[in-house]
């Protein structure tokens, strides 16, 4: 028995003629999703940025940890540690420091303090996790990485990096 596919059912099974499969893209240009394609850019380098400075959070952490330190203050010592590496690379290479409203020490101090907001959700999170809840001291840090995250970008963004106003 034959069995004849329609030209939708071809293409969803993989069976295209043509050769060039069917590529599926976004559309950012749309008046809704400009302000997410604006930031693409720099939230891209900020994540490369922020894995660098997380990847030295977490050896301290785990060196910390493992050193006998109880799980929240090892997470707000590597949270710190990993604050002022993430000032150095963000100031060179994701926000555009020439066209911000502050310099200097002022800026540090509200990259700082948006910090320290991260350090108080790190040190939450993961005191939640591991002393109320009772779970791997990893998990809370996992779960505090991608609330910090996305909190301070947005502090760091709209705040501490934010252009002159015009």
């Amino acid at each position: 028995k034959v069995v004849q596919l329609s030209q939708t059912d071809r293409v969803m099974s993989g069976f295209v003629d043509t050769p060039h499969p069917a590529k599926v893209t976004l559309d950012l240009s749309h008046p809704l999703l400009r302000p997410i394609a604006r930031l693409m850019p720099e939230l891209s380098y900020y994540t490369l940025v922020s894995a660098i400075a997380l990847t030295v959070d977490l050896i301290v952490f785990s060196a910390l940890t493992h050193g006998g330190m109880r799980a929240s203050a090892a997470g707000m010592v590597g949270y710190s540690v990993g604050l002022v590496l993430h000032y150095v690379l963000s100031v060179r290479y994701v926000f555009e420091t020439a066209t911000a409203a502050k310099v200097g020490v002022r800026r540090f101090a509200e990259f700082a303090a948006s910090g320290l907001i991260g350090i108080a959700i790190t040190w939450l999170i993961i005191a939640v996790a591991t002393e109320m809840l009772h779970l791997p001291a990893l998990i809370g840090k996992i779960g505090a990485v991608g609330t910090s995250f996305i909190v301070v970008f947005l502090l760091r963004k709209s705040i501490v990096f934010a252009g002159r106003k015009s």
